[in-house]
């Protein structure tokens, strides 16, 4: 029997309330007291440009006008200030309710917003883009840096319609340049733009991904599953690359739920930890702070009283191994399994199931076998859910727990990254993931930092819920499971193997003739790499943005013949022999 292709991850980027996914940015600032001094002054640096609080020209570091003399100084003096303009904090109410229409009707004051002063649309021309769209574009074309292979290269190898880009929102762009904009317009005496209908659709990340950056003419789309969302466009970028229909797939989600609408939606269900509750449970933990603790809002598994939202935009490149080792591609990890499942019958849209207990069982079950039963139980962690709410610590820990029993699983690291982001609804799994990258690369599993301890009725006789940073050297983990549960019965989960066990399989199935040609070719890969990340470090992030770049309308631009169809300026054909 044939093994199916392994579906590798070639290139990670994105942007989310730590900061720039490439290079591992964000992830170190979650696990920022558990990295080098050198790691945590490079973070430090690439937040500050981010926020415009430095910028590097001529050759030299200022700050306004005036140079800097010694950057790290000026680095270590405001580390602190640095980081509080990131994670979890206080909405900037500028943002959050731009048009001051129901600013202060809803008592909620956390957010996971982007750091403070970065603004996504700056750095092309935006047009009024939707805020989850303007993520897009940066996320994507820092996903596209973080490659080191320049795009040519795969239209020379791969056939126009074997590019597939699965991306999108769970809730829909509902800020006022989006279907925020269109439902309020009446309120506000005014009429929607051309734009805002468009705009707010759910899958319209992909159709820029689309139509502005790659030319893509392959397969699209978007599966939404609410906040398991990103895992449900994994599984299909998975299932098509291993079926041979596809040979690249970008996987993503973007989505910027920090409007007042979506506050007061999660406000009504009781989903949101909103200011009152929040200083009535710091009053209960006998904590110091009067006013309400943004910073530590979001708890999971720990005494708590609801979620926070958070915006990100996070994107993969998964290709074929074939096809990764032909052209060279850094390999961070692989996806041998992802499963979703729904509930069965509900008595609730919002209360958990039994699906999840399936999806998590059929990820645990896959790593056994291509792992084995030690290296499961001692090297493998998991990213929970992790929402913060009390529905959630009891449900979700029950599953992680049972399914660790099952298999025979003691002191299971479990991390939930919700508590330092936020819940960005349907980038979630992908918040999940890029730690994930980040973990195999630095060692460090993040804990959950808002939290001392467990509250009494989370089930964790099996587990290791963490409240401090896991430290293991870079690839001691083997595998990670990622776990996403959404409204409505939508669960998935996935097995993600680290990149020396991703290689360790490649090996067994690739001649030494093979890898010592992938080696050659990885090292111009890697300096591109390298160049790209030390530039965007810098500020100059070479975002992707060809409005009206080619277009194609099918007059005098393609030819049809019974094999093939030839488009112009595309430089593979495609065919249409079965």
């Amino acid at each position: 029997m044939t093994k199916k292709t392994l579906a590798v991850i070639t290139s990670f980027g994105g942007i989310n309330a730590s900061g720039r996914s490439s290079d591992h940015m964000g992830y170190k600032n979650t696990v920022f007291n558990s990295v080098s001094k050198k790691e945590q002054t490079e973070v430090l640096k690439d937040l500050a440009v981010m926020q415009g609080l430095i910028k590097f020209s001529t050759g030299k570091w200022h700050r306004d006008s005036e140079e800097i003399v010694n950057i790290n100084d000026f680095i270590t003096q405001n580390s602190d200030y640095i980081r509080e303009n990131t994670m979890i904090r206080e909405l900037n109410r500028d943002l959050y309710d731009p048009d001051g229409i129901i600013l202060d009707q809803i008592k909620a004051s956390a957010g996971g917003q982007l750091p403070t002063g970065f603004n996504p649309g700056s750095f092309y021309s935006s047009r009024q883009h939707a805020r989850g769209l303007q993520m897009t574009i940066f996320g994507m074309s820092d996903t596209l840096g973080q490659f080191g292979i320049n795009w040519s290269e795969i239209e020379e190898k791969v056939a126009p319609d074997q590019i597939a880009v699965f991306s999108g929102s769970a809730m829909g762009n509902l800020d006022h340049f989006g279907l925020g904009g269109m439902m309020q317009s009446r309120i506000k005496g005014s009429r929607s733009s051309s734009k805002n209908l468009a705009f707010g659709l759910i899958g319209m990340s992909a159709d820029f991904i689309n139509a502005y950056i790659l030319g893509n003419v392959g397969r699209t789309g978007h599966a939404a599953g609410a906040c398991a969302t990103f895992l449900f466009n994994l599984q299909l970028g998975k299932e098509i690359i291993e079926n041979g229909t596809s040979r690249l797939v970008i996987v993503g989600s973007a989505e910027a739920p920090i409007t007042p609408e979506i506050y007061d939606g999660f406000f009504a269900n009781s989903g949101l930890a909103d200011d009152k509750r929040m200083i009535a449970l710091q009053s209960q933990l006998k904590e110091k702070e009067k006013e309400p603790n943004q910073r530590k809002a979001c708890r999971p598994f720990g005494e708590n009283i609801g979620m926070v939202l958070g915006e990100s935009a996070q994107f993969i490149v998964l290709m074929d191994e074939k096809l990764a080792l032909e052209i060279g591609a850094e390999i961070y990890g692989s996806v041998p399994t992802v499963a979703s499942h729904a509930d069965g019958f509900k008595s609730s849209i919002s209360g958990p199931g039994i699906g999840n207990y399936i999806t998590l069982a059929k990820c645990v079950a896959s790593a056994n076998k291509i792992l084995g039963s030690k290296t499961l139980k001692k090297k493998t962690f998991i990213h929970a859910h992790g929402t913060g709410t009390p529905a959630n610590r009891t449900s979700e820990s029950h599953i992680l727990d049972k399914v660790a029993k099952a298999f025979g699983i003691k002191k299971w690291p479990v991390s939930a990254l919700k508590a330092f982001l936020g819940h960005s609804m349907a980038v979630a799994g992908g918040d999940q993931l890029i730690s994930a990258l980040g973990t195999w690369n630095n060692g460090v599993v993040p804990r959950i930092h808002s939290i001392q301890k467990t509250a009494e009725d989370v089930h964790d006789e099996n587990l290791d819920i963490l409240i401090h940073d896991r430290i293991e050297e870079p690839n001691f983990f083997k595998a990670a499971f990622l776990n996403a549960k959404g409204f409505g019965g939508n669960n998935a989960s996935a097995l993600i193997l680290g990149p020396e066990i991703t290689l360790s399989q490649m090996k067994d199935r690739h001649t030494s003739k093979t890898f010592k040609h992938y080696e050659e070719k990885l090292e111009k890969t890697r300096k591109a790499i390298n160049i790209y990340n030390e530039n965007a470090s810098k500020g100059n992030y070479k975002t992707i943005y060809k409005f009206n770049n080619e277009v194609l309308e099918g007059i005098d631009d393609l030819e049809i013949t019974q094999e093939k169809i030839k488009l112009k300026g595309y430089k593979k054909d495609i065919s249409l022999k079965s």
